[in-house]
């Protein structure tokens, strides 16, 4: 039996009512879609290290009708190397060719008629398909939930069932929920998706959400509009989510700009406001992308429930929810996250770190809101696909990790962050037979991993951390793609692992959950579109213990039950702070030269703040974020308009209010203007606030109240600070650094990674 339950203070991960900590495996075996390379004496190696749960690659009976045996070939294999070993197959739900050529309107298409051919790529399948199949499409969800049972009754009949502990659904794009066509062909003007699959899953969307005709046409301002024929927006409306970046970063001017001119228009066509969709003239751009994204995690659902209903006893998840190293909106897979939190059907969802700043000194982002899936006894996996020096060259420089050194500094950075973060994760080596990981020091490093894992997991896994990121998945559909890769993206990518103390991360739905901490530090990241109730429970959490409330960029701005939707004084009503609106582009550089505060006095007065300035370091240029290195842009400008509040810093081409700090009585409240914040920023509203802060350098850290991972970015000395007196032990080199300290100065190099365990004596 496999189930996800409690473990002192959060959920793991149970087979036969014994916990097992990370990491688990995935390797790649399968070879021209029909071959499996084994390596029996790697896998016997992982084994001996401790790793005991794998997640095998498989597809359907009805995509490859020798799936069974190509699964039963590799799971025999594997049992041999590891006789203790469990199984979760990971099953690809992609339909035949036959079958999108016999179903034309299942597949996506194009308002033109189109339904363009894509390629798809899979560990164990590629195909050019005749045209993509809807990820909604119903009868898709009946004919792969056929095949679906069909394949997992046959692998209950192998004689190693019972090592089979869950199933690990697959579909779109890399096997990770997402179209691999844009919903814009920007071409021919055209967009997605006019299929008769997406409409019906249109329908239901709308027919839930607003129940009659009469109320669809009265919030569409459209008395033409019925639940049961909804019109897909045209192109046009589309323009907020991917015109308005590209046309902020290279204007038009016409005539030539000279620095007298008269300066040019801010880029609309009329059905935006700014980088933001226009709820009062377009709600149903909004209601299109949000059943985009909700009809893909209705299908993971539909799924789910098959293998529940036959195998109540087994785990079942899928890649949702990614909020990083996607397109946030058009990929279709990351806005029902809430609603598969809330099912009884999935015990995890998966995502790979994001593929940037993984270089040994760097830090990786996480793509999840990992604490909100332990208020709903979820686990959160992390696919750890750390690529090493055993990469080709080609991979090797963009990974730029070159030797066993750097191999080694950065799968104990990446572990740690498993470890202090406390989740989950599997390492994944995409090297057909195994090859990333296939070197002593690894195996050495990896057997003391899962000692240092099997150790935490019999300690008091309750987090202490003092900070906590809201986030909203409903704004990322009402909002540019720049806006929250700014945001959000570069981030979690490159700061927050620098702000110097650990940080929690949950949806703003689980602020009225009774069971989620109180925290000192609350920082909201993307909430552009809240309602009133939404607003009254983000306030009463604040209020209960006086917390600091960060507010990036227009916080609350949209509305979409207000008369009037789009207003400053939904973000007053929020924040406390009077604000006003000018529905203009600017840049959102800023000095600290305002009012003395103890949030900017450490802080540099002439540095320019507001703007992300670190090296972006890729593996490579991705289709997925055409906009690389353009500055944070303003659209439009909302900023403080409250005598009675401080203001910290202002705007350096506007001259309005960048930063700016009251207390409204039930908690402070900080509004700060720009998209983007900075590691050091957050650190000082921190020490503002009255967190610890375990560093206060620019260096890449994740503690909990165990362990404390440090990964240095420079070489010198370095300077951690204990919340309390404490034995660090490193838990690699097997010593003791000192004993009962409240602070410990050791000496590190570049990309060198320590992970203390904290141990009161």
């Amino acid at each position: 039996m496999a189930e996800i339950k409690n473990h002192n203070g959060r959920p793991a991960i149970f087979i036969n009512d014994a916990p097992y900590p990370p990491m688990m495996a995935t390797v790649r075996t399968i070879r021209d879609q029909n071959e499996i390379v084994f390596d029996g004496e790697h896998f016997q190696r992982l084994g001996e290290a401790g790793i005991k749960i794998f997640f095998l690659i498989c597809d359907t009976v009805w995509l490859k009708p020798n799936a069974i045996e190509l699964f039963d070939e590799e799971a025999r294999a594997l049992l041999r190397a590891i006789p203790d070993a469990y199984i979760i197959p990971r099953i690809g739900l992609h339909p035949t060719n036959e079958w999108i050529q016999s179903n034309p309107d299942e597949c996506v298409r194009y308002s033109d008629g189109s339904s363009p051919s894509v390629y798809l790529f899979t560990e164990s399948y590629e195909a050019q398909l005749p045209a993509h199949y809807s990820l909604c499409s119903q009868k898709w969800r009946e004919d792969a939930g056929k095949a679906l049972e069909e394949t997992w009754k046959l692998l209950m009949q192998l004689p190693y069932a019972d090592r089979i502990v869950g199933c690990f659904l697959a579909a779109g794009g890399t096997s990770e929920w997402y179209y691999l066509l844009s919903t814009l062909n920007d071409e021919n003007k055209t967009v997605l998706d006019h299929s008769p699959a997406f409409k019906r899953e249109f329908s239901e969307y709308l027919t839930e959400k607003y129940g009659a005709d009469e109320n669809l046409q009265r919030h569409w301002k459209n008395a033409n509009a019925t639940l049961r024929e909804p019109n897909v927006p045209d192109y046009d409306k589309h323009y907020y989510l991917h015109e308005v970046d590209r046309a902020c970063a290279i204007p038009t001017f016409k005539p030539r700009l000279h620095t007298n001119s008269p300066l040019p228009t801010p880029p609309q066509n009329g059905t935006n406001f700014g980088a933001f969709v226009d709820l009062d003239k377009n709600p149903d751009v909004y209601d299109f992308y949000r059943a985009w994204n909700i009809g893909t995690a209705n299908s993971i659902l539909h799924f789910a429930k098959i293998i529940k209903s036959l195998t109540p006893d087994k785990l079942v998840g899928a890649f949702y929810g990614s909020q990083g190293c996607t397109q946030f909106a058009r990929a279709g897979s990351c806005g029902g996250t809430v609603n598969v939190l809330h099912s009884d059907c999935v015990d995890f969802l998966a995502a790979p770190g994001v593929y940037e700043n993984m270089l040994a000194g760097g830090c990786v982002g996480q793509r999840e809101v990992q604490d909100s899936f332990t208020l709903h006894n979820k686990i959160y996996i992390v696919e750890e696909d750390r690529r090493t020096h055993k990469e080709n060259r080609f991979w090797k420089a963009r990974a730029q990790i070159y030797d066993v050194t750097d191999s080694i500094n950065v799968l104990k950075r990446d572990f740690g962050r498993t470890l202090c973060e406390d989740v989950q994760a599997w390492w994944f080596d995409q090297l057909i037979g195994g090859e990333r990981y296939k070197f002593p020091e690894a195996y050495e490093l990896f057997a003391k991993q899962q000692k240092i894992a099997k150790e935490a997991y019999t300690l008091d896994r309750k987090k202490q951390s003092e900070i906590a990121l809201i986030f909203d998945e409903e704004s990322m559909q009402a909002v540019s793609f720049q806006t929250t890769r700014d945001g959000v993206e570069l981030f979690r990518n490159y700061e927050l692992a620098r702000i110097g103390a650990p940080v929690d991360q949950y949806y703003h739905n689980d602020l009225s959950n009774p069971d989620m901490p109180d925290y000192k530090l609350y920082v909201f990241m993307n909430v552009f579109l809240l309602t009133e109730r939404e607003r009254e429970e983000i306030k009463a959490k604040l209020a209960k213990n006086h917390a600091t409330a960060v507010w990036l960029y227009a916080p609350a701005l949209l509305d979409p039950l207000a008369t009037e939707k789009i207003s400053t004084a939904h973000v007053e009503a929020l924040t406390g702070i009077k604000t006003a609106l000018i529905n203009d582009k600017f840049d959102a550089v800023f000095r600290w030269n305002g009012d003395k505060h103890a949030i900017s006095e450490r802080l540099d007065k002439r540095a320019l703040y507001g703007n992300f300035d670190r090296r972006r370091t890729m593996m490579l240029l991705s289709s997925n974020d055409p906009i690389q290195h353009w500055d944070v842009y303003l659209y439009p400008l909302v900023y403080s308009d409250d005598p009675t509040a401080q203001n910290l810093a202002y705007f350096l081409t506007s001259g309005y209010p960048a930063v700016s700090v009251k207390d409204t009585g039930a908690f402070t409240s900080v509004l700060y203007g720009s998209k983007f914040i900075k590691s050091d920023v957050v650190r000082e509203i921190a020490r503002f606030a009255g967190c610890h802060l375990w560093c206060e350098e620019d260096e890449v850290l994740y503690a909990n109240n165990n362990y404390v991972t440090f990964h240095a970015s420079s070489t010198g000395k370095k300077r951690l600070r204990f919340p309390r007196a404490l034995s660090p032990y490193e838990v690699y080199e097997e010593k003791f650094y000192a004993h009962n300290v409240t602070e410990l100065v050791f000496d590190a190099y570049l990309g060198e990674t320590k992970t203390f365990r904290l141990i009161e004596e």
